[in-house]
């Protein structure tokens, strides 16, 4: 298991208290990873650092409505 699968499964066991075979781990940390790809690249061309931490809540509630 690779380390993004362990932390897939860290998250469903830890934070939400659910368990998934190996298969499904992997399957999951690979959509995550391009989900989290997909906001990084969002707020990246939007947001620069010193931007009100609320304006990538803002930010994502707008993609999301689009």
């Amino acid at each position: 298991m690779d380390e993004k699968t362990r932390t897939a499964a860290g998250i469903a066991a830890g934070l939400q208290g659910l368990t998934y075979d190996d298969k499904r781990l992997a399957e999951i940390a690979a959509e995550v990873e391009v989900l989290n790809e997909a906001v990084r690249k969002a707020a990246d061309a939007r947001l620069t650092f010193d931007d009100d931490p609320a304006a990538f809540a803002s930010l994502m509630a707008k993609e999301a409505r689009s």
